[in-house]
């Protein structure tokens, strides 16, 4: 373990403070030493890195006259010796020390501080993403529970859907109820869209322009079901159609006609 009086030799040497006997005799020491050698080299980086953080400020010119006035006042006194001067300069290296490791102990606590919180918004994010995920597949429950409810009930009739020659293989039968604003659609055969695309469903009344209802997607196998709900009952119409649209659907002109059917 390293001796008080050797300790304050190597911290007055990284701050400068030592009388040349003093700081040739630190010299000869480290030169010797390695573990010497890293420990001021430790303290030299220190002290370096506490100017670097300083920040730079402009004195007052009252204070280089304060400062002109008490080093002619010195003159005029008995002069401080040495070895006091030292001392009290090193028990402040010593204080300056400490409060750098704190300083240095603080940051690492803040940076892991900063970290956990990084880490627990990040948990925050999965459980809220797992939440949404939670709730859609929910409601892909709800609407597929309703769909099967509304196809097998008594009064609900069918129609199919013909296919076109844009798309030869696809097959579409549409579910209703006489006075129900509900429908439900169910495809298979599509080919999937490429991004940038959409299916479109569309009802139709007798010598009107037809309405757009409902987008949706096909799985990899082709298959889709949703459930629609019209501005009024199904039976006011005379006609259904799927389309392909461009993302975000048309409400004007219907695209590409992929399935058509009569109710």
């Amino acid at each position: 373990m390293m001796d008080a009086q050797l300790e304050e030799l190597l911290i007055g040497y990284a701050l400068g403070i030592l009388s040349l006997d003093e700081q040739q005799s630190v010299e000869i020491q480290i030169a010797n030493n390695p573990l010497l050698r890293t420990k001021i080299q430790q303290l030299q980086r220190t002290v370096h890195q506490l100017a670097l953080a300083a920040p730079r400020v402009q004195p007052a010119p009252i204070v280089k006259q304060q400062l002109l006035a008490r080093a002619r006042a010195s003159k005029q006194t008995s002069p401080i010796t040495r070895p006091t001067t030292r001392r009290l300069s090193l028990a402040w290296a010593a204080a300056l020390a400490l409060l750098i490791a704190l300083g240095g102990w603080n940051i690492g606590l803040r940076n892991e501080n900063n970290q956990l919180r990084t880490n627990v918004a990040g948990l925050e994010r999965e459980v809220a993403s797992e939440r949404l995920r939670r709730v859609q597949a929910d409601e892909q429950i709800a609407k597929a529970e309703q769909a099967v409810a509304f196809v097998v009930a008594q009064t609900t009739t069918s129609r199919q859907l013909a296919a076109t020659e844009q798309s030869p293989k696809a097959v579409g039968t549409m579910y209703m109820q006489p006075g129900n604003q509900t429908a439900v659609l169910v495809v298979d055969g599509l080919a999937p869209l490429p991004e940038g695309q959409v299916y479109q469903f569309w009802l139709a009344r007798a010598g009107q322009e037809p309405i757009p209802s409902d987008q949706f997607s096909v799985n990899a196998a082709g298959h889709a079901q949703l459930v629609i709900t019209a501005d009024s009952q199904v039976n006011d119409f005379q006609q259904v159609m799927v389309t392909i649209e461009a993302a975000g659907g048309s409400q004007t002109a219907p695209g590409t006609t992929v399935l058509a059917g009569n109710l």
